[in-house]
């Protein structure tokens, strides 16, 4: 492969990348904004308040979640909290209807299906020494970006700038060790050099981290 085939092909991954980690980014946001509102919910249940429309619109909404793998396991977890604190409420509660007891059920189902996503969690541990053959490095490699992908989401949630998500993401691959954070930290850079960014510092920084992850892994 010729020098321009291969810049051709890494150019192609990283614009493959970042298309992901966007997509990751906007789900993620969606999933902390139903979260939230589900939390204004239990507050509105707390406060006496009516929430038979606005917790039948949320169910409608996010049904999906109940079947797909949209959500993370502690974002399930944390749904089932919340549900069960309104679920709670609705029990104590003086008013009863064939709405309420319609939602009390939809509770319900979403309290199984946390329910099984904790004991996936558990079975998915497996042994501690591996009795089936290796992944392939195609399954691998698409689980790292997967979750260098996920990492770019949580991490630029909150910067302006996408410079303030690499300074982050070489920090933590440098203290925390991170191999993640350092894939993510050389994607950016490389896609900031293409966009004539100057990059030497950032390099250094990660030639920095690199170092340190590798001294980790020697002395392990």
């Amino acid at each position: 492969m010729s020098y321009g085939d291969a810049l051709q092909s890494l150019e192609n991954l990283l614009e493959s990348f970042l298309e992901r980690a966007v997509a990751a980014k906007e789900e993620r946001l969606r999933v902390l904004s139903g979260v939230s509102r589900l939390d204004d919910i239990a507050h509105t249940t707390k406060d006496g308040g009516d929430i038979t429309e606005s917790l039948g619109e949320w169910f409608a909404e996010h049904n999906s979640w109940l079947s797909g793998d949209g959500l993370r396991p502690a974002d399930a977890l944390r749904i089932n909290e919340i549900l069960t604190e309104i679920r709670e409420g609705l029990t104590t509660s003086a008013d009863t209807s064939p709405a309420l007891d319609k939602l009390g059920s939809e509770i319900d189902r979403w309290g199984q299906r946390a329910t099984s996503t904790a004991q996936k969690l558990v079975l998915k541990r497996g042994p501690e020494t591996p009795t089936e053959p290796a992944e392939g490095s195609i399954a691998l490699f698409d689980r790292v970006l997967k979750r260098v992908a996920n990492l770019y989401a949580d991490s630029s949630g909150s910067r302006q700038h996408i410079l303030s998500a690499l300074d982050d993401s070489l920090e933590s691959a440098k203290e925390q060790k991170s191999k993640d954070a350092l894939l993510l930290s050389a994607f950016i850079i490389y896609y900031l050099k293409l966009n004539n960014y100057l990059v030497d510092p950032y390099v250094k920084r990660l030639k920095e981290a690199e170092s340190v992850i590798k001294s980790e892994k020697r002395h392990a």
